[in-house]
């Protein structure tokens, strides 16, 4: 069995779990690979992998979708950060897990990604994949606008700081914190959640996944992209953002089958 475990280094207690897991690993006959961030190790990555184990918080789990995702192979997020909205077990209970996951003994919750597609005059500068969300917003303390078109449909021009485009998962990231909805993570969706509109109560509107979102700029002087809070690009006047759902998931291993609203309420501390 093929193994990556994918922790933060810039988190020591991560490394040290990492090296620790892996000679666990090893001694049940997986062939395992460690993936701290530090270089591209692509070159390193055997044709097929089997599992990625993902030591840290959110943060690192949507750097190892964004790198890993393309492959469709079961993550397991555990969670060594805060409040690991991703990760389904505590590093506590990672070590009594491991056979079952050597043994392929869980289930799968396959999560929608969203592709955004950042173009220039028709020529394509960017393609990214998200798991949370892109977002668009200013850079300083002026107002921007910009269109927004769900298919041939454009809605009216949107003004204030930004606006966050996401995926039922990022339903409860930042989209949650703008005031947004949480949306049900077995749903195919998009929730367009405003960020400090110029216009007071200024909805948040939840698209069918299959309709794609495009942005144009009308005045994002010093504006940003933002995508999964990780990934930045100045939004240039030329440019216009397709957003749509990707044709891959990520498969998150799930042990426990948690009832994700009762799980959500465990993790909002309600």
């Amino acid at each position: 069995m093929q193994v990556l475990l994918v922790n933060n280094r810039f988190k020591e207690s991560t490394e040290f779990m990492a090296e620790e897991i892996a000679a666990r690993l090893r001694e049940l006959k997986a062939d395992v690979l460690i993936d701290n961030g530090a270089m591209d190790i692509s070159s390193q990555l055997p044709d097929k992998l089997d599992l990625i184990i993902v030591l840290g918080g959110d943060g690192t789990i949507l750097r190892a979708a964004r790198q890993y995702a393309l492959k469709q192979t079961p993550v397991l997020g555990v969670n060594m950060g805060t409040v690991g909205f991703l990760s389904h077990i505590e590093v506590a209970e990672l070590k009594g897990y491991l056979e079952k996951l050597i043994g392929g003994k869980y289930v799968l919750d396959k999560r929608m990604i969203l592709e955004a597609d950042i173009l220039e005059n028709d020529h394509l500068v960017a393609s990214v994949h998200c798991l949370n969300e892109v977002v668009i917003k200013a850079n300083d303390l002026h107002m921007i606008s910009f269109d927004i078109f769900i298919d041939d449909q454009k809605l009216n021009t949107r003004r204030g700081d930004g606006v966050i485009f996401a995926t039922p998962t990022g339903s409860t990231a930042y989209n949650l914190s703008a005031g947004g909805p949480v949306i049900d993570p077995s749903m195919k969706a998009f929730v367009i959640t405003p960020i400090a509109a110029n216009k007071l109560n200024t909805p948040s509107i939840v698209v069918n996944a299959e309709k794609i979102i495009t942005v144009t700029p009308v005045n994002c002087s010093g504006a940003i992209i933002g995508m999964d809070g990780q990934v930045i690009y100045n939004f240039k006047k030329d440019y216009r953002i397709k957003i749509k759902q990707a044709e891959i998931t990520l498969n998150l291993v799930n042990f426990k089958q948690q009832q994700f609203f009762q799980y959500i309420d465990q993790k909002l501390g309600r």
